[in-house]
């Protein structure tokens, strides 16, 4: 399930995942919300998704210019299987939401 987060910092749109999610759940997530310049998603630790689809997903809309910068967060133990993905071109992976922030503001 992808929400939309109810309080973000301004200028930045950001997006809660939970349960399963596939890539075309991420990219009709994104188009709900683009054109956005700075876009947060933050995983619970109740995702059972596919984390390359997640990661994906969130890759293709910043390179598709669908946001400028993304920042992903996700909890401690799934920080390997989201940087094997890898980070580039407006993309960075986060284990805390406050660094993903100040990232995204910078």
């Amino acid at each position: 399930m992808i929400e939309r987060m109810t309080a973000c910092p301004a200028g930045i749109t950001g997006l809660d995942v939970s349960g399963t999610v596939l890539s075309r759940d991420v990219n009709e997530a994104i188009r709900m919300v683009a054109p956005t310049d700075r876009l947060l998603v933050r995983v619970a630790s109740r995702f059972d998704g596919y984390m390359a689809e997640l990661v994906g997903g969130v890759q293709r809309a910043c390179r598709d210019g669908q946001a400028t910068r993304c920042a992903l967060v996700v909890p401690d133990d799934m920080m390997p299987e989201a940087t094997m993905q890898g980070e580039g071109a407006g993309f960075r992976v986060f284990s805390a939401t406050q660094e993903a922030e100040r990232w995204l503001a910078a």
